[in-house]
């Protein structure tokens, strides 16, 4: 495996493409990830990958950077996410990084996860939108809503056609600049982390929609089925609740463990199914799990009865 690092490292440094070389040191690394024992390919990133000289170079990627060194203290935070969307607040970082950084910066915004990042902010928006179309004035509630990026698409929002938007997450960096990009169309901010809401989340009132993009991401199984119990407790009559988990599928995910130190819980849909055993069977009409179009991303959706 060094001489496939080393390899990666000598393809950087040569100043060719750097597409063929980061696809083929991303399928090794899925490979070995695949083929080890989650212990030993922990202790390996931490003694192997993580000392290696080619992770110095690939955090000349400003984005890389971000994730592995994690600036706000926890993983998947809104500012690098922020560099999957292209938002204006990180242009900055990516013009002043090397001009092999920003080569990087463009391979691995295009890689799979980032993708279905984006893919999932806009089926978030649209449905916003239907939702809108369906009731007058609806309450709409993000959970971990980070910057709020699915609010820049949301024509709804934009046409004033929404009773309530709120957002909600742990971060008051995060809700800062939801309140300035977003406070004079009304959208509430709110400093709740994951324990508030299971323990006093009613008192953010009923929604007609309520909305999980990437916080199922990092929950066990058990946060996250007393998470849902509450937030289903919270719709009206006829809401409806999106929980978004990746699914495992991914064949960077090697690289984002290893390069990135992004560690996420992946989940089938099966195993996003059975979160709703945490709702009384006689309270739900509907639910189901739905893939996004990459099959990266799967989402339980349940309707209150």
């Amino acid at each position: 495996m060094k001489a496939i690092l080393d390899r990666a490292l000598d393809a950087l440094c040569s100043g060719g493409p750097v597409g063929e070389a980061m696809t083929g040191l991303a399928v090794e690394l899925e490979t070995r990830r695949a083929s080890m024992p989650a212990g030993e390919w922990r202790e390996w990133v931490a003694t192997s990958a993580r000392t290696h000289p080619l992770a110095k170079a690939l955090q000349e990627d400003p984005f890389v950077r971000h994730s592995a060194t994690r600036p706000r203290g926890y993983p998947g935070d809104a500012e690098l996410l922020d560099f999957i969307y292209r938002s204006d607040n990180v242009q900055s970082r990516v013009q002043a990084a090397s001009a092999l950084g920003r080569k990087l910066y463009r391979y691995s915004i295009e890689t799979p996860a980032p993708e279905a990042v984006r893919l999932r902010s806009s089926l978030a928006a649209a449905e916003i939108d239907r939702t809108a179309a369906r009731i007058r004035r609806p309450h709409i509630l993000s959970v971990a809503c980070g910057h709020l990026r699915e609010a820049r698409t949301a024509q709804s929002l934009a046409a004033g056609s929404l009773g309530r938007y709120v957002g909600v997450d742990q971060d008051p960096r995060s809700l800062d600049l939801v309140r300035r990009e977003h406070g004079a169309m009304g959208v509430e901010a709110l400093e709740y982390s994951v324990l508030d809401l299971i323990r006093r989340g009613e008192t953010l009132g009923t929604f007609d929609f309520i909305y999980v993009l990437g916080l199922y991401d990092y929950l066990s199984d058990e946060t996250g089925s007393r998470l849902l119990s509450r937030l289903f407790g919270m719709l009206n009559p006829g809401g409806k609740i999106w929980l978004a988990n990746f699914t495992g599928e991914l064949w960077s995910t090697g690289f984002m463990e290893a390069v990135m130190d992004w560690w996420l819980v992946y989940r089938t849909p099966e195993q996003m199914l059975a979160f709703s055993a945490a709702v009384p069977k006689e309270s739900v009409a509907w639910r189901e799990v739905f893939l996004d179009p990459t099959g990266n991303v799967a989402f339980l959706e349940m309707v209150r009865r």
